[in-house]
């Protein structure tokens, strides 16, 4: 009848003392394991960071954004492209401490091995310098 459907409980087993501990222990080490993931993603990022900036430095330039670089005021404009900086520009900084876009240092590199303001030859041979220019364009 509908009076004995209506009645009907629904009981939980009982939950032993040992298993309670289980469940306590898996989100413990879900929970770990999650920060050891997170950790090597941010580890990972920063070593792959490290070895593109090294890279960079050994072949003679090292890359900045504009708004970290000091630049005096005769430097404001890029002697490739003979545009002003703006705040978002990354610049490639050269030995000899001359600064320029780095999409500009990466082409003029591609043609001359030399600073195009002093023409100081970089340190780096032809065979490093056009692997190192195939991986930042």
């Amino acid at each position: 009848t509908f009076a004995d459907l209506y009645y009907y409980t629904c009981t939980m087993p009982s939950v032993a003392f040992q298993d309670l501990f289980l469940n306590i222990y898996m989100v413990i080490f879900g929970t770990g394991i999650s920060v050891f993931i997170l950790s090597l993603i941010v580890c990972c990022c920063f070593i792959s960071k490290l070895r593109h900036q090294a890279h960079c430095e050994s072949f003679g330039y090292k890359v900045f954004p504009t708004s970290s670089c000091f630049l005096l005021p005769f430097q404001q404009t890029c002697a490739v492209c003979l545009e002003d900086y703006r705040i978002k520009d990354e610049l490639g900084m050269l030995p000899c401490q001359h600064g320029f876009h780095k999409r500009c240092l990466v082409k003029w590199l591609e043609v001359r091995c030399v600073c195009p303001m002093c023409n100081k030859p970089l340190a780096a041979p032809a065979e490093q310098l056009a692997s190192i220019l195939d991986e930042l364009v």
